[in-house]
């Protein structure tokens, strides 16, 4: 059967620049249609045809984020079906992912596991792989299946948290224009890793992407240095073989679609994460036994901590928390808005795929 979107308003939704945010679509079947729920080849050609129609970029511009209801078969493959077709329809192609701190697991056709951290863990909000030189222009979300309890998609709308630091705390905004910031990971050599959030820079999707059975150490290692030189030069290795690396990023951008700036980093995700694991003071060692060092402006100088509290408390009250319904997917323009994630009880299980390019690149403000 041909199907259709319908808008419908999605609860918590707010205004930004006189846009819903986010937008809500609803499948939308025809009268008299002998099935409730479409097949997942009627949706994917209806996502198609907006997205050929330039209908879904511009949704995606105006608003930020789409949530679109009603998809229902929920499955990473349902989920790669329609995704793929919509992407590909926009002229997009598959983020390829470098510096990966976190476990995902590749599930279909461009489509991973969300981070696969303990459920107890809050991820405050960031764009995706902002705290690099290089990151995803677009980040979609996939309810396969629903916590009990919890588990809620918080996102937030970058300009409007530039906009209300400007007036909470501008400072820090100039601040930041002025020197950027110094954005510091920190990558355990394999079998050295923490609890729960294990990674290491050996891991496929973080440098280890050019390796090959019999390589020794020192060959994987210089392997891992090309990589990370993709991304930054300032990088050092210690005795252990841990690996530090530093990027230097701008921290603000300017919106490709609409030329407003945008808060555009990681801050506010490393901050919260470090001060809930108890790794805010030296040697930053987490209760997970991971080191989380800590985020500085561009010149190495340290960001006050009265600042970065300013911060939690204004990006926590612009989130829009998401109820993500099993077969809902969540489209979202990474240039323009940031995602986190609550903890939950029971079975959760949110998947994700990451595009670029169909759109023009985002440049620092």
């Amino acid at each position: 059967m041909t199907v259709t979107f319908q808008p419908f308003d999605v609860p918590g939704a707010q205004l930004v620049h006189g846009h819903a945010f986010p937008y809500g679509l609803q499948i939308h079947r025809p009268d008299g249609a002998s099935s409730d729920v479409p097949t997942v080849e009627d949706a994917a050609t209806a996502l198609t045809a907006l997205a050929e129609a330039g209908r879904l970029s511009e949704l995606l511009q105006q608003h930020g984020a789409v949530l679109i209801h009603g998809v229902g078969n929920p499955s990473a493959d349902t989920f790669a079906r329609l995704i793929n077709a919509a992407e590909r329809a926009r002229g997009s192609h598959p983020f390829v992912q470098i510096g990966l701190a976190g476990k995902r697991t590749l599930v279909a056709d461009n489509i991973w596991t969300a981070n696969e951290g303990p459920s107890d863990r809050r991820f405050y909000q960031h764009n995706e792989y902002s705290r690099y030189t290089r990151f995803p222009a677009n980040i979609h979300f996939y309810c396969q299946k629903k916590a009990a309890d919890g588990g809620e998609t918080p996102i937030a709308h970058s300009a409007l948290v530039y906009e209300r630091l400007q007036e909470a705390v501008p400072a820090l905004v100039r601040e930041v224009h002025q020197r950027g910031l110094a954005m510091k990971m920190v990558f355990r050599a394999p079998g050295h890793e923490g609890r729960g959030n294990e990674f290491n820079w050996a891991g496929e999707h973080s440098f280890g992407q050019e390796f090959e059975p019999g390589d020794d150490c020192d060959t994987q290692k210089a392997k891992v240095e090309a990589q990370v030189r993709r991304l930054t030069p300032t990088f050092r290795w210690l005795p252990d073989d841990t690996l530090e690396l530093t990027q230097h990023i701008p921290g603000l951008r300017r919106s490709p679609g609409s030329g407003r700036p945008v808060w555009f980093n990681g801050l506010v995700g490393r901050y919260g994460m470090t001060r809930d694991l108890g790794a805010l003071e030296p040697p930053h060692l987490g209760r997970d036994g991971m080191t989380y060092l800590p985020c500085d402006y561009g010149d190495g100088t340290a960001i006050p901590t009265e600042y970065l509290q300013q911060l939690e408390q204004v990006v926590d009250g612009l989130e829009v928390n998401l109820c993500l319904e099993e077969g809902d997917l969540l489209l979202v323009d990474n240039h323009q808005v940031s995602h986190g994630r609550k903890p939950w009880v029971g079975d959760r299980r949110i998947l994700v795929s990451m595009w670029d390019g169909g759109q023009a690149p985002i440049e620092a403000f």
